[in-house]
Formats: structure tokens, C-alpha cells, sequence
């Protein structure tokens, strides 16, 4: 025995001495590689403008924006080691200046590059020029005015030059606030006029005005037209990494990248700190995690159907939510917004993909997105066709007879569903007044699939001829339909201090599954032995969610803020099980395995949220109150008060450095249909059944986070308490049955260590590094009356590199490493492999086509889960069509494409649980 756990503890340290020596390597290799990019251009060597504006991204964590036509033939001599400790400022005005270019600083995360208008003015706001008095003699300014668009909306931060009326030479320049205001001082009487100019729209120059002595000219507020010209011809170009840190989260900025091919859920592989399991369900950092489209919710039954059928290419961007806030339900630890690419510029604008791919079963998707705007009124639609089939299997083996031990029965089966999707989403928004806007939102959704559901159980002892073999030629037709309508009123008043947002949401949702399973027994020769009794299953669901929601934040004075809101939902839940088999002779109900049941369910909340920020400091506390009650119809009442409070502190130690901790309460409540007591045959010896005792589970979660210049590291310690997960719960041994059923485990935790770490190697190759170099988790639980406790450490590494050859090509190739873990209380496998593709633009960014594959060196990655309960063991193989290469093409038309503000529906924790 002591020489049995010797061997396994040896194989355990080799396994991690491995782990972390191939992370030191990696690590090593990373650190080697940024001493090399010092290297890579001489100080003498002139660079692009473009990439040394890409390596101050990175490395002051900025923003550029800029037309690439004045940037992107641009040459400069940049040396990182003589501008090493110099602030933004002094680096722009040495690289710019005689380039004939000058920068403005929109907001701490954003700076404007644009042309001088001449070369001798050195910058762009209260500049002095001939024809201005001293600068100390500027009290007050002489000449005001705004400048909005077409709709009464400002135009912040567009140019604005003063002119002598008489021959239209230059006397100065500004810029518009955020609020379009601008203002000139210190200048001479005289005759003067103005000229404004902003992209996509028309040239405006006022009437000529006097300004005498220290009289005040206030110019009336300024519409300007839209353009009728396409923008084709200037490119807006923000140098955006591919993921950007904030302080609660990391944008994955996806628009251009090479992997936004094939469908999202593939994206979502190659995204940092997200796991994707072997039954597609998605995770951040390994909390609970909710997933929104364009800020509206996905429902939990049908996600994995609409992230398969959502092509990657329609993807402009994906927030990862490390820290959410106490604004989003308490149900989740961690969020992922998955923002599409929309239009909002006058007339029609759009685009249209098509995306495939192939393993051992094809799929395609057809998309078009179209925009339509004119005045006040904007009007969105997206529809969408995905075709193709989808393998999922499993291979399992399970021994259960403690008075036969070496006994086993197996469980393979393999699912392949001849799927259609139909989806559409359309949106009409009209803009009340400058500050108001009113919406509608559709979203509807169906899915069809059918096709065969094989099953084979073989008996027998090990090492030995199978007694018998009894094989199920089953098949499934399947029927989801899914809808959300929505109305949504927006305020924003006074600069933006009040924002207001009320929204009501009606989800209807209806499932319809279909089983029937016909079997022949056979000996271990292949003889029939008898044909069983055929039986079939149909489970139906209608599930109706009602919301209401209001959000209201103020801005007050020395950054203080508040945000508060209500929220109120409704939930009636009606789902059948019908079990019919033959065994008197005809198809007959068996009532032991069909069910009625009705739910109602309503959740009332509230929450305040108050932060304040100082120049380095900024502290945020929340507070979110749920009231739940349940009623299950002849069943029992439910009725819990729960509170969730949130705090974040943040201190920016210098320019380099920041620190922050943080602190988050959240609950799991159990999915609907499992709160009934259902019991459903997934097969002759497999049984699941529904567990009305279930309780909701608790999270605290306690996290650390540094962002030290291109480093950033995060600890995150997780306590919970009543974790639910699918357990064995009774067996018969006579006629060797299973029985399954969801359990609150006593309690769990995991300590884990998050790292992320990007490099820009050279102007045409970019690497982005994450994982968690170490990790401890452990669960504890009763089993068949007796308690088990598990743990493990864990890691797991993603290196991502970009290649970029031209403007117009650029490959990319993901390489990710998991070690084995421990969930709820099963060991689990790891993974690892290799993914890449190339993009390539067209016809001037119109249209991109990506090819690529996913799991490209090693075998296909499949999953293990084993349990050992005493007199119970069991191992499961879980494998899906995911060896694939792909291609997918995108066509943009229209003029333009600027981003929309997304509505928010409120339904997400009553979606994700149905």
C-alpha cells in the first residue's frame, strides 16, 4: 500500500515539475524575445508611424485615432531605450512635430492624431499665432459657441478654426468639448468667421462677425449636415491591441482578428481565461458565468445551439467581466458580452457572411446585417441560416456490484443531429429629443434537429468474453423555439450626470423532445437473445419570463458617482414528461416515469452601487438585495431573502504600476426543471431523476490583481457552500439500473493564480500570453450516505501569436496547454493542441476571408471524467466533431460602420436557467 502511493505521489510531482518547467521555458522564451524586440530596429532606422503607435499602445495602454491616409506612409527614427520614463506628452510632441503632425488627448485612455493646419502652430487648443494679444492678458473668452449634428446631438472634439473674414487666413484653431462647446480667447478686433469641419460631414462656414474690445460674440448653436458622399475613401484607424486590460475586465478585440472565423464558440477557445468543456458550456476564470449578446441575454437550454450557429465574423469585440459590479445579478461570478459588429450612419449600410466548416461532419452558416438610419429614426435587422450536423458521444464503463466487483457494464452511445437554425433580430430606435430615445427589440429563434441517438451496453467481467451486448437503435427529433421582445426608454440629461434606463421583457420559450428506443439483446457470440419492450419518451417545456427594470446613475462633483436600480421578475414554468412502452401489448403511459409540473417563480431586486475616485485611488462599494418565492404546484413553497454585497479598491501606485482587491457574493439557484421530482430513462440502465430538496448554492469570491507595465496578475480564492452537481443516488443491483440526480455538495473552494502577459516582439509580431501557472481546488460531499473529499492542483497555459506580413495578410496560431483537475468530485483530463489561421482583406477592407483549423497537431481533444464512490466506479469519454479547419468569408456595403450603444433586457439569470 505505502509503495502504491509512493508511485503515485512521484507521478503526481513529475507531472507538475513538468507543468512548471514548461511555463519557466515559456516564460524564459517571452522575457528573451522582449530583450530581442529592443534589438529589432536600430536607434538610426526609421520605423512606421503605425507600428511605433502600436508599441505605445501597449506600452502607455492608449488608444490613436486617425485617419490612416495622414499616418500610414509616415517614417520616424524611434528609440524605446532613450524615451524609456518619459511621459506620453514629451514622446508624441518629439515623434509628431516634424511630421507635420500634431495630437490631442481626448480622455485619459484616447488621443487624437491629426494634420497641423500649418506648420509653424505647435498645437491645437489656445494656441497663439499673429493676430493674438499675450497669453497673460486672456481672462475670458471673447467668441463662443456649440456644434451638434443633424440630430441636435454634440459633435465633441471637432475642429473648429478661426478666420479673418477678409481673406480667410488662419487665426486660430480649436477643438469641441465632449459637450460640443468651443471657445476662442484673446483675440483682436476685428472681422472674423468660422469654419468647421467634421468627418462625414458637410463643410460649414458662418457669416462674417465683428469682435471689438472686450465684448463677448456668442455664435448661435451650429447643425451640421451629414455628408452624401460614401466615406470610402478615409479610414478611421484606432491601433488597438487585440486584448486590452481595464481594471474589472479584458476587451478582446476580435473585429480584425485572424481567429474571428468559423462560429463563436470557437472563438471563444482562443479567448483568454475562457474554458470551453466537452459539453460546450463556457467559463471565466472557473466561476459562473453569464453570456450576453450585444448586453441581451442567451438562454441557458439553447446557448450552445446559437453560439454554434453565430458566425465569429459578425464578433467586432468580447468583454471579459473578471469583477462584475452589483449591477448584474447576483447569480454569477464573472461575465462574458460578446458585442457584434452594427451600423448607425445615414442611409443603408450592412454586411453578409458566410462561414463552414468541416471535420468528420460539415456545417454552414448565411448571414446578412443591414442598418437603416435617417434622421431620428434608426432601424436594425439581422438574419441568419445554419445547416449542418453535430456529433456528440460518449464511451463509458461503470462498475456497480460490490458482491461482484470485477463486473461492469458499459455506456456508449453517439448523437448526430441534422440540425437547421433560423434566427432573426430587428430593432427599431427613435430619438425623442437630444437627451431621449425610445426602442423596440425582437430576437426570435428556432431550432430543429433529428437523427440517430445508437446506444450499446455491453455486460461482462474484465478480461473476459461479454455475457451479452444489448444494442438500442434510438433516434431523437427535437424542436426549440425562443423569442425576446422588448421595449426600452433611455435618458441622458445635463452632460451626462443623469442616465436613466427602463426596460420591460417578455421571453416566451418552448421545447418539444421526442425519443424512441427500440433494442435487441444479444450473447457474447452475437445470438439474439430477445428483443426488449420498444419504449419512447417525450419531454415538452413552455416557459413564459416577465421583467421590468430600471437603472439610474448620477454623476456628482469630485468623482463621485452613484448607480442604483430595481428589478423585478416573473417566471411560470409548465413542463410535461410522457414515458410510454409496450410491454402489455400496446403503447401504454407508465406513470412512474411521466410527470405534470407546474412552477412560479419570482425574484424582486435592488441595488446601490457608490465609487469614488481620487488622482490614484478609487474605491467602489455595492449592494444587492434578492427576494425569491417559489411555488411548486402540490409540491411545497419556497421564500428566501438574500443580501450580496461588492467592493473594489484600486490604487495606481505610478504610470507602471496599479493594485487592486476586491470582493463578491453571489448564488447559484438550481436550474427549473430540476426542482421537480421527473424521472427520465436515458437509457435501459441509466435513470435521472429531479430533486425537489435542492438549495441554492453560495459563492464568496476574493480576488487580488496587479498590473505591473505588461504584466498582469490576479489571485482569486473561491469559497463555496451547497455546490450542485449530478451524482449517482441508488442503484439496483438486480436489474443493474443507475439512478442520477442532482445534489447540494457540503462545500468547495479553489485558489488560483491568473497571469496575462502581452509583447509586441517586432512592428509585425504580437504575442498574447495567459493562464494560470498554479491553482488549488478542492470539493467535500456525501455519496451513497458516505462522505468523499477531493483536490488537485491544476494549470493551464494559451500563447497566442500574430503575424503580420502586410496590411492586407496576417496569420495567427494559438497554442494551449491544461493540465488534469478536479470538479464537484471527479477527476478530470486535460487537453491540449494547436490552432491557427490566415486573414486576408480585400478590395480595401470591404470584404475578409479567413482560413484556418482547430486542433491541428495533436490527436482530437476528448474529455475523461472518473468517479470512485466505494462500491461505485465509473470513467466517461466525451468527444465531439472538434478536429476541424474552416473558412469564412465577410462582405461589408454601405458607407461606414459606427458603433451602436446595445440595450441591455434584464432577462439573463431567468434565461440562463431554463
Amino acid at each position: 500500500m505505502n509503495s502504491s502511493l509512493n508511485q503515485i505521489k512521484t507521478r503526481i510531482m513529475e507531472k507538475y515539475f513538468k507543468t512548471g518547467l514548461i511555463i519557466v521555458i515559456s516564460m524564459f522564451f517571452l522575457c528573451s524575445a522582449d530583450a530581442i524586440a529592443q534589438q529589432v530596429k536600430p536607434a538610426g532606422t526609421p520605423q512606421s508611424l503605425t507600428s511605433v503607435l502600436s508599441s505605445l499602445t501597449i506600452q502607455y495602454k492608449v488608444n490613436f485615432l486617425y485617419e490612416e491616409t495622414n499616418v500610414i506612409h509616415q517614417k520616424v527614427i524611434y528609440d524605446a531605450a532613450h524615451y524609456k520614463g518619459k511621459s506620453i506628452n514629451e514622446v508624441l510632441n518629439n515623434l509628431l512635430a516634424p511630421l507635420n503632425l500634431s495630437w490631442y488627448k481626448v480622455d485619459a485612455q484616447n488621443y487624437s492624431i491629426f494634420p497641423k493646419p500649418v506648420p509653424s502652430i505647435p498645437q491645437i487648443h489656445q494656441i497663439s499665432a499673429p493676430g493674438l494679444t499675450g497669453q497673460d492678458s486672456v481672462v475670458r473668452e471673447q467668441i463662443a459657441g456649440r456644434v451638434l449634428d443633424e440630430h441636435q446631438q454634440p459633435l465633441g472634439y471637432t475642429k473648429v478654426t478661426l478666420l479673418t473674414a477678409a481673406d480667410s487666413a488662419l487665426v486660430l484653431n480649436a477643438l469641441t468639448d465632449p459637450d460640443g462647446n468651443f471657445g476662442f480667447t484673446g483675440i483682436k478686433a476685428g472681422v472674423y468667421k468660422i469654419r468647421i469641419s467634421a468627418i462625414g460631414k458637410l463643410p460649414y462656414i458662418t457669416k462674417p462677425f465683428t469682435v471689438g474690445g472686450t465684448l463677448r460674440v456668442a455664435i448661435e448653436p451650429i447643425a451640421m449636415r451629414a455628408s452624401e458622399e460614401t466615406l470610402k475613401e478615409v479610414k478611421i484607424t484606432s491601433a488597438r491591441p487585440l486584448v486590452e486590460t481595464k481594471s474589472d475586465r479584458l476587451i478582446y478585440n476580435v473585429e480584425n482578428s485572424a481567429m474571428a472565423a468559423g462560429n463563436s464558440l470557437q472563438l471563444l477557445r482562443s479567448a483568454p481565461f475562457v474554458r470551453v468543456s466537452a459539453d460546450n458550456s463556457v467559463s471565466l476564470q472557473g466561476k459562473k458565468t453569464m453570456i450576453l449578446i450585444d448586453s441581451k441575454p442567451v438562454p441557458d437550454v439553447s446557448l450552445e445551439n446559437i453560439l454554434q450557429t453565430m458566425p465569429a465574423g459578425n464578433i467586432q469585440k468580447i468583454e471579459l467581466i473578471t469583477q462584475p459590479s452589483a449591477k448584474y445579478d447576483a447569480s454569477y461570478g464573472a461575465v462574458i458580452n460578446i458585442i457584434t459588429k452594427k451600423s448607425q450612419l445615414e442611409g443603408l449600410t450592412g454586411n453578409f457572411r458566410l462561414d463552414g466548416s468541416a471535420g468528420k461532419y460539415a456545417n454552414g452558416n448565411t448571414n446578412l446585417s443591414t442598418t437603416y438610419k435617417r434622421n431620428r429614426l434608426t432601424i436594425s435587422a439581422n438574419g441568419g441560416l445554419n445547416k449542418g450536423d453535430n456529433l456528440f458521444g460518449l464511451t463509458g464503463t461503470r462498475f456497480q456490484d460490490p458482491s461482484d466487483p470485477s463486473y461492469f457494464l458499459t455506456n456508449n452511445w453517439k448523437r448526430i443531429s441534422h440540425y437547421n437554425n433560423y434566427s432573426f433580430q430587428g430593432s427599431v430606435e427613435y430619438q425623442l429629443d437630444k437627451n431621449q430615445t425610445i426602442g423596440l427589440f425582437a430576437d426570435l429563434n428556432r431550432y430543429d434537429a433529428k437523427g440517430p441517438w445508437a446506444t450499446q451496453n455491453e455486460f461482462g467481467r474484465l478480461n473476459a468474453k461479454p455475457d451479452s451486448i444489448l444494442l438500442t437503435d434510438a433516434d431523437f427529433n427535437l424542436k426549440i423555439r425562443s423569442s425576446t421582445y422588448n421595449i426600452n426608454y433611455h435618458l441622458t440629461a445635463d452632460s451626462g450626470k443623469h442616465d436613466l434606463t427602463i426596460l420591460a421583457t417578455f421571453t416566451p420559450w418552448e421545447r418539444d423532445m421526442f425519443q424512441q428506443f427500440p433494442s435487441a439483446l444479444y450473447d457474447g457470440s452475437g445470438k439474439l437473445i430477445k428483443t426488449p419492450f420498444l419504449y419512447q419518451n417525450r419531454n415538452r417545456g413552455n416557459i413564459d419570463v416577465y421583467i421590468a427594470q430600471a437603472d439610474y446613475t448620477r454623476q456628482f462633483k469630485d468623482n463621485w458617482k452613484l448607480e442604483t436600480g430595481v428589478k423585478y421578475q416573473k417566471t411560470d414554468s409548465k413542463t410535461s414528461v410522457n414515458y410510454e412502452d409496450d410491454r402489455s401489448g400496446e403503447m401504454q403511459q407508465v406513470p412512474e416515469f411521466s410527470s405534470q409540473n407546474t412552477l412560479q417563480e419570482s425574484i424582486g431586486g435592488a441595488y446601490g452601487i457608490v465609487s469614488k475616485g481620487w488622482s490614484d485611488t478609487k474605491i467602489q462599494a455595492g449592494l444587492r438585495l434578492e427576494d425569491t418565492r417559489a411555488n411548486f404546484a402540490e409540491h411545497f413553497r419556497q421564500h428566501y431573502t438574500n443580501l450580496f454585497p461588492t467592493l473594489l479598491v484600486q490604487q495606481q501606485l505610478n504610470k507602471n504600476v496599479d493594485i487592486s482587491a476586491s470582493y463578491k457574493k453571489t448564488i447559484s439557484r438550481a436550474p427549473y426543471n430540476e426542482l421537480v421530482p421527473y424521472m427520465v430513462s436515458t437509457n435501459q440502465y441509466t435513470i435521472e431523476q429531479g430533486n425537489p430538496a435542492l438549495v441554492p448554492a453560495f459563492d464568496d469570491i476574493y480576488s487580488v490583481n496587479a498590473n505591473i507595465h505588461k504584466l498582469n496578475l490576479s489571485a482569486i480564492y473561491t469559497r463555496n457552500k451547497g455546490l450542485i452537481g449530478l451524482f449517482p443516488v441508488k442503484q439496483d443491483y438486480a436489474t443493474k439500473v443507475t439512478y442520477y440526480s442532482r445534489q447540494n455538495l457540503k462545500s468547495a473552494s479553489d485558489i488560483s493564480l491568473y497571469l496575462f502577459y502581452p509583447l509586441q516582439i517586432t512592428s509585425w509580431w504580437e504575442t498574447i500570453n495567459s493562464g494560470t501557472p498554479i491553482g488549488y481546488n478542492q470539493a467535500e460531499g456525501m455519496v451513497f450516505g458516505r462522505q468523499y473529499k477531493l483536490s488537485a492542483f491544476h494549470s493551464d497555459f494559451r500563447t497566442s501569436h500574430v503575424f503580420k506580413f502586410s496590411e492586407k495578410l496576417k496569420f495567427q496560431i494559438d497554442a494551449y496547454y491544461w493540465t488534469n483537475y478536479v470538479q464537484d468530485l471527479s477527476h478530470n483530463t486535460g487537453n491540449k493542441n494547436v490552432d491557427a489561421s490566415f486573414l486576408l482583406n480585400l478590395w480595401e477592407g470591404k470584404g475578409q476571408l479567413r482560413l484556418g483549423g482547430n486542433e491541428l497537431i495533436f490527436k482530437r481533444n476528448d474529455y475523461v471524467v472518473s468517479r470512485d464512490y466505494g462500491s461505485f466506479r465509473s470513467a466517461e469519454r466525451l468527444n465531439t466533431d472538434s478536429k476541424r479547419i474552416y473558412a469564412g468569408f465577410t462582405y461589408k456595403f454601405g458607407k461606414s460602420r459606427v458603433q451602436k450603444n446595445d440595450t441591455k433586457l434584464g432577462n439573463e439569470d431567468a434565461l440562463r436557467r431554463l
